[in-house]
């Protein structure tokens, strides 16, 4: 397995495409905001991962 920066990196990489997706979703589809409901969660949960891991999990 990747080491514990590499895999929190990751999470946050993920985290940033999700929020920039979310904003740009939230403005082009002003009449339903479901699909930026939805990336805005996992954008969430990806980022309460990055937390779990950073306070949680020891490293090697």
């Amino acid at each position: 397995m990747k080491n514990k920066q590499e895999v929190r990196s990751l999470l946050n990489a993920l985290f940033l495409l999700g929020f920039i997706a979310a904003f740009i979703v939230y403005f082009a589809l002003p009449h339903n905001r479901t699909p930026f409901l939805i990336i805005a969660a996992v954008a969430i949960v990806i980022k309460t991962a990055d937390y779990i891991i950073r306070f949680f999990v020891k490293e090697k």
